[in-house]
């Protein structure tokens, strides 16, 4: 939704989506006239390949140079895993933009050895094999049992999936590995806060390491959402938007 307007809610899409995987929630804010701004990252949806290597860090001056030219001054960021990550350095370099955070599916360490290892056997396996496999076991893995019995949200799930390119999986892939901790930041954010997990999320980021950032978090609200695991706005997005609809009219009143 292209707007020029003074606030926005900025979505950050999760690892290897795009901002489609926020769909339910712009046809809910535009029916509610809640300004948004979605952003694809490098190589992911509409968003061309970078042309080198980037981090995290990167990645948030490109976002925020794009909210800029929006002219939107203050926003509140909806983050889903990698999106989180993002929100932690938006934060730690431009603590001016943000009126509040909802933090979803995400966690505040860095990656530990072992995870760096797994990530860059994963490029090596991307660069032999190409994408498919990683998508497959990505479908497996961020999805709850009631999402795969779902077959309509399958089928959306894996078409966005597969609009990524498999440099930009790469050099997402890197970044992630490559990211700082951000477990010291957490007592530092002194902004309305919801931290948000899927109740089913076994794999990727379960409820308890989610539950760490609302807990470094001063003030903050943690609220597991029913029948999702990795992708609760995706979801569950009866639930998640009522959540989020709540919590923005009680910033911008």
């Amino acid at each position: 939704m292209r707007v020029f307007v003074e606030k926005a809610v900025l979505f950050l899409h999760a690892f290897p989506l795009n901002s489609e995987m926020y769909c339910h929630q712009f046809d809910f804010l535009e029916k509610e006239g809640i300004p948004y701004i979605a952003v694809d990252y490098p190589g992911f949806g509409n968003e061309r390949n970078f042309p080198s290597e980037y981090t995290v860090e990167t990645l948030t001056d490109i976002i925020i140079g794009k909210v800029k030219d929006f002219g939107v001054k203050k926003l509140i960021p909806v983050g889903d895993s990698m999106g989180g990550y993002v929100m932690f350095d938006i934060w730690r370099r431009y603590p001016e933009v943000v009126d509040g955070f909802v933090f979803v599916s995400t966690r505040a360490e860095a990656d530990t050895e072992e995870a760096k290892k797994a990530r860059y056997a994963t490029i090596e396996k991307v660069q032999k094999e190409g994408k498919d496999f990683l998508i497959d076991f990505m479908l497996d893995a961020q999805t709850s049992p009631t999402t795969k019995k779902d077959n309509k949200k399958m089928e959306k799930l894996r078409c966005i999936m597969e609009q990524a390119t498999e440099e930009g999986i790469i050099k997402a892939l890197k970044a992630l590995a490559d990211r700082p901790d951000n477990t010291g930041l957490l007592p530092s954010i002194n902004i309305p806060t919801v931290v948000i997990a899927g109740k089913d999320d076994e794999k990727v980021t379960p409820p308890d390491i989610v539950r760490k950032i609302a807990e470094g978090i001063t003030g903050s609200k943690f609220i597991e959402i029913e029948n999702s695991a990795h992708l609760p706005p995706f979801e569950n997005p009866e639930m998640f938007n009522k959540i989020l609809l709540e919590f923005i009219k009680g910033i911008w009143r």
